[in-house]
């Protein structure tokens, strides 16, 4: 802890440098309890097609007449 006769600056390291600490800790805490709540950790099991049927003229383009 800072003296009253130290300088204004020493004075206002230790408060800045701790509330920058808290802030991060905060920031890292928010961001890691938002991700475990939203439950969203794997890929959604979509209606993708394979590459090989993702081609003009398959049943989701219509067909070729």
């Amino acid at each position: 802890m800072a003296y009253e006769t130290d300088s204004l600056n020493r004075r206002t390291l230790g408060p800045v440098v701790a509330s920058a600490v808290v802030g991060v800790a905060l920031g890292v805490v928010g961001v890691i309890g938002v991700s475990l709540f939203s439950g969203q950790n794997t890929v959604p099991q979509g209606n993708a097609v394979p590459a090989e049927q993702a081609l003009m003229g398959s049943p989701e383009y219509g067909s070729r007449e």
